[in-house]
């Protein structure tokens, strides 16, 4: 009896160990997977657990033990045999190769986001159908057999081949990604201060001749995205080859829902390229056509707008009261001297000589100045309106003298554009090189100021006609600003920025992301989200940012038009343009002064009547 029990023991030591080795369990009636292994090959196989598609290429027994098992722990809801786009998920289960085969071609679609489970309720060997990694295209697959389990190296690495694994924790997904040196091909372009790139050579790329950008030195790859993109390429362990984008647009054009034409994008969805970068914005029309990364960035699009210059000019001096008030004050001068006129002929006692509009309009502006005044108020029939006239005449003339005398004691400005309304009215005009901006992104055409920019733009050829666009004075610049630092779209020299200023309220923000091919989104959105928690974005945007920016571009932050503490010379306008109006005042004065001495002096000379004049009053 003992030996018996000693022989049972042995083989069913020899049972349980080999059980582990390959983590199946062998009972007849029951699964060849037990419970807590089945259990973590769905929690490593399906990383999201949202649903699951199961295919079923036999009833057998153990298939139906198998699916029951599979049904008792799966977490999520399943479907049976769909088509639907929605899951992401497939549970493959059977006992021959062909019928696994078959339920494979029913998977909908094989992107870099599906994962599949297949398990083989039989013995397979390694030169089986079901090895075949061209099947699979860009999918995760786990496969297990009652012969052994298999694991599909990651997308990223070509080629792809399968590794079999002799424990469930094999199976676990490696979170460092490893591109073992593989060339990825990626697109960029000349976007200061993102890439500075400028110098390209002809290559031959898979038989197709491509521009290829290329640089003396390692160290001359720069700009914000460049040292980004060389961290990815480190950290990942990839190659890389540097291409400009095909077409006469760096980002390309969407010409309808379905169709994305030339650029960047449609080499991205040619699969030409496996990643791109060239401060593409995060919107809608890009994120329909390929996969854009997390935004490792915000940009606030602002404009450069022309600065408030000096009032120079003779009108300067109406500048103290609004055009309102000139209104008003032209509107009482007209009504009282009409009311005068009327009044003439109408009441006999009146003085007759009003009866001359021109002469009733002069005596009130005499009155309202306080330069005359009746011979006796007392015996005029009007001196009730004479004396209110006078009193609001010095009213008047002292609100004026004091606001003009504030003026003339600083340096009166334009005012300033700070809104896309003063945009808008001051009827400035914008434009870039290149691309056209898309409108529908770049303003909130519900904002009816903002709807009326794309009627403003300008397409710009090149640098002449750009400079001549700024020498006319009605033209803004646009541009980004990053950290604290603003770089216009298109080149601008340094006299040419002095005359400008930057307009407060900006007129889009977007991010900033990288353009991947799927199966690269995952590994290049981990990077992203380590370089902006460790602060490393931050430090290489400064750092490009000082190398490169020049004292103008932050000049532009700075207003000129405000009191700095410094001594603010006085321009001879308007000052000039009141000494102006003085001196044709004192020359009419002094002609009609000549004209009355002659009517007065009548045959004898001018000269002789000042003389007569002069003797009376020294008499």
């Amino acid at each position: 009896m003992k030996v018996y029990s000693l022989i049972y023991t042995f083989v069913a030591s020899i049972f349980i160990a080999m059980a582990d080795k390959r983590n199946i369990f062998l009972s007849k009636g029951k699964s060849w997977i037990a419970d807590e292994y089945f259990t973590k090959l769905i929690k490593l196989s399906f990383t999201s657990s949202g649903c699951c598609n199961v295919f079923l290429s036999d009833t057998t027994e153990d298939s139906e033990t198998l699916f029951n098992q599979f049904r008792s722990i799966y977490p999520s809801n399943y479907l049976l045999k769909s088509d639907t786009h929605d899951c992401h998920e497939f549970f493959l289960l059977g006992s021959s190769e062909e019928g696994i085969m078959e339920s494979i071609k029913k998977i909908p679609l094989l992107q870099w986001n599906t994962e599949i489970l297949i398990i083989v309720n039989n013995d397979i060997s390694n030169d089986s159908c079901l090895l075949n990694n061209s099947v699979y295209g860009i999918a995760n697959i786990n496969i297990v057999s009652m012969s052994g389990m298999w694991i599909l190296s990651k997308d990223y690495i070509k080629p792809r081949v399968f590794t079999k694994v002799d424990r469930y924790k094999e199976i676990q997904i490696n979170d460092k990604v490893n591109f073992h040196g593989r060339e990825l091909q990626v697109c960029s372009d000349y976007i200061p201060p993102m890439t500075y790139l400028n110098h390209t050579i002809q290559k031959t790329i898979n038989g197709i001749q491509a521009e290829v950008y290329t640089m003396d030195s390692d160290l001359d790859w720069d700009g914000i995205e460049m040292r980004l993109f060389l961290i990815m390429a480190e950290k990942l362990n990839f190659t890389w080859t540097l291409r400009k984008p095909e077409g006469n647009y760096t980002y390309g054009k969407r010409i309808n829902d379905t169709y994305w034409m030339g650029g960047i994008i449609q080499m991205i969805r040619d699969q030409k390229v496996d990643l791109a970068f060239a401060s593409i914005w995060l919107i809608l029309d890009q994120e329909r056509f390929v996969q854009l990364s997390e935004p490792w960035y915000q940009l606030h699009i602002h404009f450069l707008v022309p600065r408030p210059r000096r009032t120079t000019d003779f009108l300067a001096l109406k500048r103290p009261f609004s055009e309102e008030v000139w209104f008003l004050l032209l509107s009482v001068l007209l009504l009282h001297s009409f009311y005068a006129y009327v009044r003439t002929w109408i009441d006999p006692k009146f003085p007759k000589r009003y009866r001359n509009f021109l002469i009733i309009l002069t005596d009130l502006i005499g009155c309202l100045l306080s330069m005359s005044v009746p011979k006796s108020v007392g015996t005029t029939m009007n001196k009730l309106q004479i004396l209110f006239w006078q009193t609001a005449g010095w009213l008047i003339i002292a609100a004026y003298c004091s606001s003009l005398a504030a003026r003339l004691a600083s340096s009166d400005y334009e005012d300033r554009i700070d809104t896309i309304e003063q945009f808008v009215q001051a009827n400035l005009q914008w434009g870039k090189m290149g691309q056209p901006p898309p409108f529908a992104d770049f303003f909130d055409l519900t904002n009816p100021h903002a709807a009326q920019l794309p009627n403003r733009y300008r397409q710009i050829q090149n640098s002449t006609q750009l400079k001549q666009f700024i020498t006319q004075g009605n033209y803004a610049i646009p541009g980004k600003i990053l950290d604290t630092y603003f770089f216009p779209t298109d080149y601008i020299s340094n006299e040419d920025l002095k005359n400008y200023r930057l307009m407060r309220e900006p007129v889009g923000h977007f991010y900033a992301a990288f353009a991947v091919q799927p199966w690269l989104l995952k590994p290049i959105n981990r990077i992203i989200l380590w370089l902006k928690e460790t602060g490393i974005v931050i430090w290489h945007l400064r750092d490009v940012i000082r190398r490169r920016d020049n004292y103008n571009l932050r000049e532009v932050f700075v207003e000129h038009d405000r009191y700095d503490g410094h001594v603010q010379v006085l321009g001879l306008m308007p000052l000039g343009a009141g000494f102006f109006f003085l001196l044709v005042g004192m020359s009419i004065a002094t002609f009609v002064f000549y004209l009355e001495l002659k009517r007065t002096a009548k045959t004898a000379s001018v000269h002789d009547c000042l003389r007569h004049m002069d003797k009376i009053h020294d008499a």
